[in-house]
């Protein structure tokens, strides 16, 4: 009867040095539907795998020159053939050849001699996975492709990473981990003042971004020269508890600047920004503890003003910045941009923002202690 796990013959290609197995074995698989492609030794198998690649291999343990776990070894290198699988005929007096086997890359493997049905079912088992694995991979694909997709568009809600105004000049960066992210910052100019905003959302992936979408979309559309900051902040809250996942929550950071230099910020439980002040020459870090941003409804946020003056920069970021460790576990810290600003206090913004980058960039943070990074470096003029 024809093989039921597909409409079409599968290929399979058969290595034994027995004849008489051989022919035993590829009758019988025959009869059930497979198309078999016989060799007598594992160069033969491998040369006729470069010409037909196979649904299957089935491979004798035991044969002259090249043997059994040879073969799987030099099956499983190869790129075109490595996810095919491969069934090993082992000996029945011993389980060292099963384990050799096995480590060499076989799939499963059946003892040598026994009931035909049973290696057909052990082929046909190997068959189904493999069926599968293909799904998962073409799924994955299709994954990868729309999640690039998504990363393009998310990287269009960041803006230009070169700012200048009259009186301010921005430089950004976004260093990402993963390919989609929830950090995220945004600056823009409405009825003459200058708002910066940046923000951290819980967690990675699909969700964080459509979070991050929103974000951007309500500070655009209800910023509001007339409303105080902390009131802003507040409805933001209600509104990002509205649409997120229970799970799901941010920190974040609001500035809004004048032509006279007022600055006012409110903040939610962001890590602290830092502000160098031209006239007393050094970098302040400036702290304000506060509730997260969408983890409860109905939560107040306070409002803060400081004077900023020609020659001063702000530098705000988020926690993957300070999260970044090393082999040793060291983190990255806060300090070394505090130093980076004070040594870098004549600089041209530019160039500022290329000594700290540098500086971010060469920090040896271990794959699984990097988190994504966005920071802002705003110069007042």
């Amino acid at each position: 009867m024809p093989d039921s796990a597909s409409s079409t013959r599968q290929r399979i290609i058969l290595i034994d040095d027995s004849a008489n197995d051989l022919k035993v074995i590829q009758r019988f698989l025959e009869r059930r539907g497979f198309d078999v492609s016989a060799a007598t030794s594992g160069e033969e198998g491998l040369a006729l795998a470069q010409a037909i690649t196979p649904a299957a291999f089935v491979v004798d343990y035991r044969m002259p020159g090249m043997d059994g776990f040879e073969v799987t070894r030099r099956i499983k290198a190869d790129p075109v053939l490595q996810t095919i699988p491969v069934l090993m005929l082992t000996g029945a007096d011993t389980a060292q050849a099963v384990v050799e086997g096995l480590e060499s890359g076989a799939d499963d493997f059946v003892t040598k001699g026994s009931d035909t049905e049973i290696l057909l079912a052990r082929l046909r088992a190997l068959l189904r996975m493999k069926r599968y694995q293909d799904q998962l991979r073409k799924l994955n694909q299709q994954i990868t492709r729309d999640l690039q997709i998504a990363r393009r568009v998310q990287e269009a809600l960041v803006p230009n990473g070169s700012f200048r105004a009259p009186r301010i000049e921005i430089r950004s960066a976004y260093i990402p981990s993963e390919t989609l992210s929830g950090d995220f910052y945004d600056y823009f100019l409405q009825d003459e003042l200058m708002y910066l905003f940046v923000a951290d959302v819980s967690g990675h992936g699909l969700p964080a971004s459509i979070l991050v979408a929103l974000l951007k979309s309500y500070i655009h559309t209800e910023t509001n020269a007339n409303m105080s900051l902390s009131s802003f902040m507040s409805n933001l809250n209600d509104f990002l508890f509205s649409v997120s996942l229970p799970t799901q929550f941010a920190t974040a950071q609001l500035f809004r600047i004048d032509s006279a230099g007022n600055l006012v910020y409110s903040n939610a439980a962001h890590p602290p920004f830092l502000l160098f002040q031209r006239s007393s020459g050094r970098t302040v870090i400036h702290e304000a503890p506060s509730h997260l941003l969408g983890a409860r409804p109905s939560m107040s946020f306070e409002e803060n003003r400081l004077q900023v003056s020609p020659g001063d920069t702000l530098f705000v970021y988020t926690d993957g910045l300070t999260d970044r460790r090393d082999s040793s576990g060291d983190f990255y810290s806060l300090e070394r941009i505090v130093a980076l600003m004070d040594r870098g206090r004549d600089l041209e913004l530019t160039a500022l923002y290329e000594l700290i980058y540098g500086d971010v960039s060469a920090f040896a943070a271990t794959e699984d202690l990097r988190d994504d990074i966005a920071f802002i470096v705003t110069r007042f003029h």
